[in-house]
């Protein structure tokens, strides 16, 4: 006669150690970056996190609510930037070095988490409601805060007069591509450049080296 079924334990399912939580964010982070929404599986997911697959439906409700989480970390990460982005568009300083602290505090906000930049690199060439979600929440934002500056910058000269939506939109797209392609630049180059070297050749491309120059000062 067979063994009856162990009973169910009630409670939190398998997997439910007090860092989950974490990990399937992280996971998640990872997966949805290299694979899209449509292509992470909730059960790769939570096997890069090690957690049973029950513990998704736990924490975030379903894999929109999972997504949605790992969005609100990329914003929480860039109101941070905002906020010291807002103090510089209004210091009591030369436009030439609010430009280039500007700039460079931009640079190094994408170069800690490149993998934040990657998850709303791909998110946003692809129409839809989660693309609405970052626009809202994290693009505008930023442009709101610093177009002011952009359009200033052109007034003294600075940048060439051009739709400062561009301009935000380019700056991003093009440290982006630049911190992530690290590796092909020492390849091709034959020089291994970190992100302070790499912040000062942008802004040396961008405003010219009496401009960075100023800026340091």
């Amino acid at each position: 006669m067979p063994a009856p079924d162990a009973p169910r334990r009630r409670g939190r399912p398998r997997g439910g150690d007090s860092d989950c939580r974490d990990r399937l964010l992280e996971a998640a982070l990872s997966a949805f970056t290299r694979l899209g929404f449509d292509g992470a599986s909730l059960r790769t997911i939570a096997g890069e996190a090690t957690c049973d697959v029950s513990m998704i439906a736990h924490h975030f409700g379903s894999k929109a609510g999972l997504w949605r989480a790992v969005a609100d970390l990329v914003v929480l990460r860039h109101e941070a930037w905002l906020r010291t982005a807002e103090a510089l568009v209004s210091a009591p300083l030369p436009v030439e070095q609010r430009v280039f602290r500007l700039i460079e505090t931009m640079i190094d906000s994408l170069a800690e988490v490149p993998a934040y930049v990657m998850f709303v690199t791909r998110e946003i060439a692809e129409p839809g409601e989660r693309r609405d979600h970052l626009v809202e929440r994290l693009i505008r934002r930023g442009v709101e805060t610093c177009v002011p500056l952009w359009r200033e910058a052109m007034a003294a000269g600075l940048f060439r007069p051009v739709e400062p939506v561009v301009l935000q939109i380019g700056l991003f797209g093009a440290f982006a591509m630049v911190l992530s392609a690290r590796d092909v630049i020492a390849e091709l180059s034959g020089r291994a450049l970190g992100v302070e070297e790499l912040r000062r050749e942008l802004c040396c491309a961008l405003l010219g080296e009496i401009v960075v120059q100023r800026g340091r000062n």
